[in-house]
């Protein structure tokens, strides 16, 4: 059966969408471990997403399994009174190049759009050149550099 988007089911799909944040979360930080804490907290936010207006998911499923998922808000900035932001986007690795996070972005902009918003924004870290490719294959542009700095004790 082909992969299919449909809307995210806390009770059916919350285990697998944490299941995919290790991926996620280590590939795009290096360094960064996910553990119990992580998770607990992952999905303490999972949960007040699927109870809030401005917040929508939606999963991408193949032969009853979970392959993937996007999440997104409506935020405020200090120019931009409503824009959909892209939180987290994921396809499992056997599906990717094949248009499924394509497919999910649509759907999260699409929604984005029907709440007013003027435009949708995201994240991406440098080390995921993937993942930066999807969404310049999209049209996201780089409108802004994130730098960071360590601190040492």
């Amino acid at each position: 059966m082909a992969p299919m988007i449909r809307e995210f089911n806390w009770r059916q799909d919350r285990r697998a969408v944490l299941s995919f944040q290790r991926e996620v979360y280590e590939r795009n930080f290096p360094g960064f471990t996910v553990d119990k804490a992580f998770l607990r907290d992952y999905a303490s936010q999972l949960r007040r997403a699927i109870s809030s207006w401005s917040e929508q998911m939606w999963v991408l499923e193949a032969d009853g399994e979970l392959c993937g998922f996007v999440w997104v808000a409506l935020i405020s900035t200090l120019i931009d009174p409503c824009v959909g932001y892209i939180k987290n986007v994921y396809v499992v690795p056997h599906l990717r190049g094949q248009g499924w996070g394509k497919a999910l972005l649509s759907t999260a902009e699409q929604w984005s759009a029907d709440q007013g918003a003027a435009k949708v924004v995201l994240d991406a870290s440098a080390c995921n050149q993937e993942a930066v490719g999807l969404y310049s294959a999209q049209g996201y542009e780089i409108v802004r550099h994130r730098m960071e700095k360590g601190l040492e004790d």
